[in-house]
Formats: C-alpha cells, sequence, structure tokens
C-alpha cells in the first residue's frame, strides 16, 4: 500500500519503505545506510539506495522536503552556480604572490577564498589546496547543456 503525500501541489505516491528511505536520507544523504534503516537488505542497501535516489517520484518528494530548509538558508540555484564558477576559474596564481609566497587571505576577499580546499602552514611556509577544478568544469559544462548552451 502507498502513501499518498502532497508535494506542492502534485502527488507523489511512496511506498512504506520508500517513505522511510527517504526520511533517513534526509538525516544522513547517505544512500547505502538510509536503504538499511528502512529496512532494504543489509546485502542490497547499497543497490537499493543507489536505485531510490534514481526515481523521479522519490526526488521530487526529498526536493520538496528540503526546500523549507534551503530556504531559510538562503541555498539557491544562483549562489550554487557562483560556488561552483568560483571553483572552476580560480588558479593557484590567484593566491601567490611573485615570490611564490602566499597573498595575504584577507586581501582575496569571499569571491576567491571559496576555492579553497585547505591551508596547512609549516617550517618551510603555507601550503594550499584547492577544490577539484575539474569536477567543478564539468558541473558547470552540464549546466549549460542543459539550458542550451
Amino acid at each position: 500500500m502507498k502513501k499518498i503525500f502532497d508535494v506542492g501541489g502534485a502527488e507523489v505516491r511512496l511506498t512504506e519503505k520508500e517513505f522511510r528511505f527517504a526520511e533517513h536520507y534526509l538525516c544522513s544523504f547517505n544512500a547505502t545506510e538510509a536503504a538499511k534503516e528502512a529496512g532494504y537488505s543489509h546485502h542490497s542497501a547499497r543497490q537499493q539506495g543507489y536505485q531510490n535516489l534514481t526515481k523521479p517520484y522519490i526526488k521530487e518528494y526529498l526536493q520538496h522536503r528540503a526546500s523549507p530548509h534551503l530556504k531559510s538558508l538562503e541555498v539557491t540555484q544562483e549562489r550554487i552556480i557562483k560556488e561552483l564558477a568560483t571553483i572552476a576559474f580560480s588558479n593557484v596564481g590567484d593566491f601567490l604572490n611573485s615570490d611564490w609566497s602566499l597573498k595575504n587571505l584577507e586581501d582575496l576577499g569571499n569571491g576567491k577564498t571559496g576555492a579553497i580546499k585547505t591551508v596547512k602552514k609549516s617550517e618551510n611556509g603555507h601550503g594550499l589546496q584547492l577544490f577539484d577544478k575539474l569536477a567543478a568544469l564539468e558541473k558547470l559544462w552540464e549546466l549549460t547543456n542543459i539550458n542550451g548552451g
């Protein structure tokens, strides 16, 4: 028997296991663990979790449930794309002086520092690691292709 949920004027029908999966997924964002908690076999939990995340009606339910939280945190498509662009179009040279020393982070502003994954201090100076530029470019490329780019 399926439960019926109103998700912004549309109906979504979920089985009890799908509902429990979705609710646990929203707490952990781990599909395998959510599948186990929902009652799927531990042996097939990874596959079931993946399959559930590909079902359009489960995605719709998850988006509907997450929407108020995203709004309260001011998470928007524009902000996400802007952060991806920061990562994609930042270069290590943006963070280094001509003598290879690290620029003062206060001088970079928030627009660039979002690309920094880690900064480590050692006896020899500072180590800087940026987020994955290629992954960010790939995500932006996918978005431009979706929008007819």
